[in-house]
């Protein structure tokens, strides 16, 4: 796929599960991207925080083969230099992380890159920086980033109905919330908990898809 199919991909595909094993009750990473690829889902991205850099290394590269068989999209969290050894399509940064064209710089610009946003301003930093697309939120109180930004204000929400970008919202963002978004005109929504932390991960993906519908 080219970079352009990958961004349309994030603009019309509402799944994007975001996976680490800490919320996984146990299942390895590798084992949860089987079953996400299995159930459908088609954008990944890797957010491994408790492992040394090779172990990382060692099972985002096999992530990356299995997404490229299913004609996925893998995205790195953070890592310029794991996502570039693995090949992986897309890389998210956060606010203070390496800079969007220095990120291009170093990955080449067949990847793109997408960046946090909680406010205005961000989401036109973003912009100006040269993103390819922004993580917006948290929509809603999270547990599952220990350093969330606050929930998104109603006058950020509106400038991110309007950005230019594909905009994917993140933070507490569930079965129980995710159409009120969708309702709302946003169309990518970016998960942990209400998928990688559920015992059965098909009919989590199955009950948000028709949730959708």
């Amino acid at each position: 796929m080219t970079k352009e199919e990958h961004l349309l991909r994030l603009k019309n595909d509402p799944i994007y599960v975001v996976m680490g094993e800490a919320l996984s009750l146990g299942r390895k990473n590798t084992e949860v991207a089987k079953t996400l690829l299995d159930v459908g889902v088609r954008i990944i991205q890797y957010r491994e925080k408790h492992k040394t850099w090779r172990e990382k290394y060692a099972e985002a590269a096999e992530i990356a083969v299995m997404c490229k068989k299913y004609g996925a999209t893998f995205i790195m969290n953070d890592s310029v230099d794991l996502a570039v050894a693995c090949g992986a399509d897309g890389i998210h940064v956060g606010q203070d992380d390496a800079p969007v064209q220095i990120v291009k710089k170093i990955a080449g610009q067949n990847v793109f890159v997408g960046v946090s946003t909680n406010t205005t301003k961000e989401l036109q930093g973003a912009l100006a920086d040269g993103a390819d697309y922004v993580g917006f939120g948290p929509m809603f109180p999270t547990s599952s980033k220990s350093d969330a930004d606050e929930v998104v204000t109603e006058e950020t929400v509106r400038s991110a109905l309007e950005f230019p970008l594909p905009v994917v919202t993140i933070g507490g963002i569930g079965l129980e919330n995710i159409r009120t978004l969708y309702d709302r005109g946003f169309r990518s929504f970016a998960m942990i908990s209400a998928v990688v932390s559920q015992k059965d991960i098909k009919k989590a993906v199955d009950d948000l898809r028709q949730a959708l519908k």
